[in-house]
């Protein structure tokens, strides 16, 4: 057996978190002297990687050559964009890298809501005192469509809605086949990693399995000396805009601004000259965004949705995480307000946040070896 190389299946041109968690672990594999590539799936075969990932150290191959000693790390997002490679490398060295849990095309995935058996929404001491919780714990993600209901072609009826109506036939079966192969992966390799405790949950809630959590941590970028603006409040532009007039309409003095179609430095910018930052979105996984506010000082707020739910991936105090419930703004407004009013209590109630923030490099760099370990094992 030769020595053993890692392929990692992306999306290359795109620039979210996704591609550039899966550049970080090509480099974070190279740096331990272990060959590793990006392998692109089959709708972006072509493509060259973002240009602002060129500050890790990777390359790209255009498959997965046969051989004893390849392993295969895919996404959770499409795999049957990745069937070639599948098909090359054995079940027992190929991971599933959940980091965007919705985003499956298996129901089980795309309509998963968090609840108490997922992951706990309070932080540890508030269960320890054992006195009443500050409210009564509630799934997040109440927004989220209905799961297609059992019964004769469930499936199929679910790819229906997706392709938009059983009249567009041709997407509605390309769909359904999509599905059914996700299905079949997700049941078949045993192998799991996660980005987040909600995909630890959705893990082991939906499959009875355990999964090695590899968080990717933020990218530091030098931002000059930034004016804070006391009225600016910032949020993700591509996830909860929806959400964004209920407050806007309760306080229309604050001047609420997305983060959306910028440069990296652009972005962090302006996270420096904004007093706070709300998290409004679904998140799917553990969001870059917030955990980079922290880190530039900028007090953040979370609707409980999606992996916010999740004290453990968004561990700051109760007062700044508000249940996503009918009235959610109402309770959202007086937090933002005491913020605006007073950033500097925000920032020293929220130091333990940054300091969690602060950690991330250290306990990735542990979480790969410990994973790599594993792996090399197989």
């Amino acid at each position: 057996m030769g020595s053993p190389k890692f392929y990692v299946a992306s999306p290359l041109g795109d620039r979210t978190a996704g591609p550039e968690a899966l550049t970080q672990l090509v480099d974070a594999i190279r740096r331990r002297g272990i060959e590793a590539y990006l392998v692109p799936m089959y709708n972006f075969r072509g493509g060259r990687n973002d240009p602002e990932y060129d500050i890790y150290d990777f390359d790209v191959v255009d498959r997965i050559p046969k051989s004893d000693d390849a392993h295969f790390v895919m996404t959770e997002v499409s795999p049957i964009e990745s069937f070639r490679e599948l098909r090359t490398v054995p079940k027992e060295r190929t991971w599933i890298a959940w980091l965007s849990v919705n985003f499956s095309p298996d129901p089980r995935a795309r309509h998963f809501r968090p609840s108490e058996a997922c992951c706990k929404t309070f932080p540890p001491e508030v269960y320890s005192a054992g006195g009443p919780l500050p409210y009564e714990p509630v799934p997040a993600g109440y927004d989220l469509p209905t799961e297609v209901p059992p019964g004769l072609f469930r499936t199929f009826r679910e790819a229906a809605a997706r392709a938009g109506g059983p009249s567009r036939v041709k997407a509605t079966v390309i769909e359904d086949i999509s599905i059914h192969y996700a299905r079949h992966i997700y049941d078949s390799r045993p192998n799991f990693i996660t980005q987040s405790h909600y995909g630890q949950g959705f893990l082991r809630s939906t499959f009875g399995r355990d999964s090695h959590l590899i968080t990717d941590p933020i990218r530091i970028v030098d931002v000059g000396p930034q004016q804070r603006e006391r009225n600016l409040v910032v949020y993700n532009g591509s996830k909860g805009r929806w959400l964004v007039p209920h407050l806007r309409e309760r306080m229309p003095d604050v001047n609420f601004v997305p983060l959306e179609n910028m440069s990296y430095g652009d972005v962090c910018e302006l996270l420096a000259r904004a007093t706070m930052y709300v998290e409004l979105g679904l998140l799917h996984g553990r969001d870059r965004l917030p955990r980079e506010a922290a880190h530039l000082g900028t007090p953040v707020a979370f609707v409980a949705r999606g992996s916010a739910y999740c004290w453990a991936d968004a561990p700051v105090p109760v007062k700044y995480r508000v249940p996503f419930q009918e009235g959610w703004a109402d309770l959202m407004v007086p937090v933002i307000r005491d913020v605006l009013a007073d950033p500097e209590q925000a920032r020293s109630d929220q130091s333990s946040y940054r300091e969690w923030v602060a950690g991330e490099r250290e306990r990735y760099e542990t979480a790969v070896d410990g994973w790599l370990k594993e792996a090399l094992s197989t």
